[in-house]
This record gives structure tokens, sequence and C-alpha cells, in this order.
């Protein structure tokens, strides 16, 4: 079963494809949202990285959301940038993506270092050597999820 399509009710606000995976590579966090066995969901926040067109998390080895995505791959997340608020119209100034897809641990060793040194890089290009140290000295204790995007909508009031 695809990710779900629900027509956008305010269109005229609607990003295209473009924009949308723009406003997510901009977007410093997001909040993943999961299930679990019993029904529950499970929402956090989490940094990510955008690469080869899926999104990048990374996590300790076991918790909430490893058991949750065990159970059950399919995930939402959401990113928000530009919130502000306009008091005088009780109206909020934003950029937001929702994303749809599934979820997958990156067992290659190589492929979680690619995928761990592009998540260091993106929140510190300037220091290289801190990442690739970092990333010897805890990816045996760090899980990679790679999110397959299926659906990715986009929604601003500028």
């Amino acid at each position: 079963m695809n990710a779900p399509e629900h027509p956008m009710r305010r269109r005229d606000r609607e990003l295209g494809e473009a924009e949308t995976l723009a406003l997510l590579r901009e977007a410093e966090w997001g909040v993943l949202a999961t299930v679990d066995a019993d029904g529950w969901p499970y929402a956090v926040p989490v940094n990510h990285a955008v690469m080869d067109g899926g999104l990048i998390l990374h996590c300790a080895t076991k918790g909430h959301k490893l058991a949750n995505l065990a159970f059950n791959p399919k995930v939402s997340y959401c990113a928000v940038t530009l919130a502000e608020p306009i008091p005088a119209e009780l109206a909020t100034r934003y950029a937001s993506v929702i994303v749809f897809g599934r979820a997958e641990l990156v067992e290659d060793e190589a492929e979680k270092r690619e995928a761990l040194r592009a998540l260091g890089l993106r929140f510190a290009p300037e220091h290289s050597e801190v990442v690739d140290r970092e990333i010897g000295k805890d990816l045996f204790r760090t899980a990679v999820v790679r999110i397959r995007i299926e659906r990715a909508t986009g929604k601003a009031r500028r």
C-alpha cells in the first residue's frame, strides 16, 4: 500500500515538489511519527539530512523509536521553518513539509559511515575532522535510519 493521498485543503499555499524538497533540506529538525504494536502513536523530534532522495536520521541502537519501526516501518515526518506569529491577524507565517515513507535500518558499515558523515557535515561543515573522529568512536552504538520518501507535501504562508 502506498502513502496516503489527501488533497490539500488550502491549495493556494501548496508548494511544488522542488520547493518542498528544498524546504526539507533547509529545515534543521523535524518530528518523526511512528506507531507501536498496540496502536499508540509516538512522535519524537530529531535532526535529519537529505541523502540520495531519502531522509537520514540517527539514534541509539535500542529504544522506543526502533521498536516501533521494527513493528511498522511506515512513518510520517514533519519539518517546519519560518514559524512566525502574526498577532494582528491571529495567524502564523510558516513553511512546512510532511513526508510519508518507509524506514529501514542502514546495515552496511560503509553506507552507515557515509550517512553519518552527511548528517554530521550538515551541522558542522567546517569540522570534518571532528565528524570523522566521532563516527569512528560511536559507530558501534549508533543506528542509522533511512526513510525512503514515498510522498512529500509542502505548504507555506508567507
